[in-house]
């Protein structure tokens, strides 16, 4: 579709030529999307009513009515996709979006029926069929970066629900190659939304001190069924580790202590290279040994714990060589060797690996990190730096204009 054509497409909302639904279904069939200008997000009555209207009373409907007509089915489901798309390549886009107060507000209000009764999502194996969009449209508020507190807060309320607990133990059993949209919708989008925002440690603390001992019977289950792990569990794994690992250095010893054996079972259990592990088998490798990394830094007695356990020990080191010399996942390489740094004598740890080598490749996750602006993963290199190098005196480093100084 020619640009022109589009604006004509879009200017035949006001004389009643096309609809919303017109005009989502042709933006989204094309191949090559066609250019939006930033006035027509300003200025066009498509996007300053039109879309935002039709789509808040959609959502108030579903609310209402607990369902959604066959129209009202589709028109939800192409202006989800629209949006979508949208905020995925054009900045415009997100910062239009994060403005409609309206239609955040009408989403907060489905949030909460799914927060709060378990509605639209696949309890008693009756699931909406209009969750799909409704996941889509709650994608786009993060590609957009909506995280006001509403959104948030109800987001939260779903991961510390026992509907989120519920589909973490089922998932290995119902999804052999794909999840369910319920078990994508709890399990990734969510969580994965709310890992994004600036104060993500504040979020993370409250899931954390909510949900942490009521994992208890999920993770001895998923434990001794490790062999068995699925793909999709994998995934939905990696997101309640990543929200203890967001704030472990607030955690009291007895709630490190508590988690310590997760990332120790998973790492003596599971290899990067198991052809069953999946797209997201690395990322859980990686998150596991972020959380031994940082237990083992903050806490004497059980980094004492797992050195004196010779056999797990033994076998730990065997895996942290391995996972040393796979150079396919730098991120991997690098943690197996700070963890191994803080488990044998600093003398043996540097007969297996010259300093040089070890700090070339510890700088040069560093550098990636600092220009591509993660946080963590720049203090994670920094820390790993000072832990590994006694070669070293001093190491001066700026991020974001701070500089950090290291007497190692």
């Amino acid at each position: 579709m020619s640009e022109d054509n589009f604006q004509t497409l879009l200017d035949g909302i006001d004389t009643g030529k096309s609809t919303v639904l017109d005009v989502c279904k042709k933006y989204n069939e094309q191949e090559t999307l066609p250019v939006i200008t930033d006035e027509q997000f300003t200025e066009h009555s498509f996007f300053t009513k039109h879309l935002p209207t039709e789509l808040s009373k959609i959502l108030a409907s579903w609310v209402s009515e607990g369902k959604l007509t066959d129209d009202e089915k589709e028109i939800f489901q192409v202006c989800a996709q629209l949006l979508f798309k949208l905020t995925k390549s054009v900045p415009k886009a997100r910062q239009w979006l994060s403005q409609q107060a309206e239609l955040i507000e009408a989403a907060s209000k489905c949030l909460n029926e799914i927060a709060s009764h378990g509605y639209y999502i696949a309890v008693d194996n009756v699931e909406d069929p209009n969750l799909e969009s409704f996941d889509c449209l709650i994608q786009a508020f993060k590609n957009a970066s909506c995280y006001q507190a509403q959104l948030m807060d109800l987001l939260v309320k779903i991961v510390t629900s026992g509907f989120y607990t519920d589909a973490l133990q089922g998932v290995n059993e119902t999804s052999k190659s794909s999840p369910t949209i319920t078990e994508r919708f709890l399990l990734v989008t969510c969580p994965d939304y709310i890992l994004q925002p600036e104060n993500v440690k504040d979020y993370c603390l409250q899931i954390v001190n909510k949900t942490l001992y009521s994992y208890d019977d999920v993770f001895n289950v998923l434990l001794s069924q490790i062999a068995n792990w699925t793909p999709p569990l994998i995934l939905a794994l990696t997101y309640p580790m990543q929200f203890i690992l967001t704030v472990i250095r607030k955690l009291t010893f007895e709630q490190r202590k508590y988690i310590f054996p997760v990332p120790l079972e998973i790492l003596l259990n599971k290899s990067t290279h198991d052809p069953n592990i999946g797209e997201a088998g690395p990322l859980l490798i990686s998150t596991a040994l972020s959380l031994l990394i940082e237990i083992t830094r903050s806490d004497k007695d059980l980094a004492n714990e797992l050195k004196n356990k010779s056999a797990k020990k033994s076998d730990l080191l065997k895996v942290l060589n391995a996972l040393a010399k796979d150079t396919e996942n730098e991120k991997i390489h690098l943690k197996a060797l700070a963890l191994k740094s803080l488990l044998v004598p600093e003398d043996d740890f540097f007969k297996e690996h010259k300093p040089e080598d070890v700090i070339k490749l510890f700088l040069g996750i560093f550098d990636q990190a600092l220009h591509q602006e993660k946080e963590r993963e720049v203090d994670d290199a920094l820390r790993s730096i000072k832990g590994t190098n006694n070669y070293f005196c001093s190491l001066e480093f700026k991020k974001s204009q701070t500089i950090y100084f290291f007497s190692i």
